[in-house]
């Protein structure tokens, strides 16, 4: 799907619901240096030791008595059971959220549980296309198996350039919905206050 079909496409790019700061950025906070951008120096970015982990991978042995469960395994990724269900939020695996190994926000330490050793996932659900929430070498990876994807529009052409069939795709625009097929899970997408792209060129003509 191509995100000039969506209701927020104007005509050069995609708008917010609302309008909002250029870059999100609070006006009165001052710039960071280029090296601290590009490098992640300054001790106010990193933390002073590992921050406390634990891996999942004995819990998930056994089904949740509630029937719901949530699991976090670093920003935005989060692995949610529901009745049985498996769904994956944003994956990120990789050590780098840029177009770029050697520069850009590295990760501060690993994910508690390597990709190869998650279990069976039935949805992955992307919110957007920016690195640090869509990741290649994930996608590559969980695209050999049968998982289904949904995202928002225009996030679909990254996905099957990185392997993912169409037919196990689906692109969301502001309340619409995807049923899972057999099971009772519904994803439903509402707008969101952020903005998009990987590159300066691309900038807002994926939604989010």
């Amino acid at each position: 799907m191509s995100a000039r079909g969506s209701p927020r496409w104007d005509g050069e790019g995609l708008r917010n619901v609302q309008p909002i700061l250029p870059g999100l950025r609070d006006p009165h906070a001052s710039m960071p240096s280029l090296s601290e951008f590009l490098l992640r120096t300054g001790v106010r970015r990193v933390p002073v030791r590992p921050l406390p982990a634990v891996s999942p991978l004995e819990v998930w042995r056994y089904k949740p008595g509630s029937g719901l469960r949530a699991a976090w395994l670093g920003h935005s990724t989060v692995l949610i059971e529901i009745d049985g269900v498996r769904v994956l939020t944003d994956p990120v695996w990789g050590l780098c959220a840029s177009a770029l190994t050697l520069a850009g926000p590295k990760r501060l330490q690993s994910v508690p549980v390597a990709l190869g050793a998650m279990p069976p996932v039935d949805l992955v659900v992307i919110s957007h296309d920016r690195y640090d929430h869509l990741d290649d070498p994930t996608i590559r990876a969980l695209a050999r198996s049968a998982v289904s994807i949904v995202t928002s529009p225009g996030g679909g052409a990254h996905l099957q350039a990185w392997g993912a069939p169409p037919q196990r795709i689906a692109e969301l625009d502001g309340w619409q919905h995807h049923d899972l097929p057999g099971s009772a899970i519904r994803v439903s997408a509402a707008p969101a206050q952020h903005f998009c792209g990987r590159k300066p060129k691309t900038r807002n003509s994926t939604l989010w």
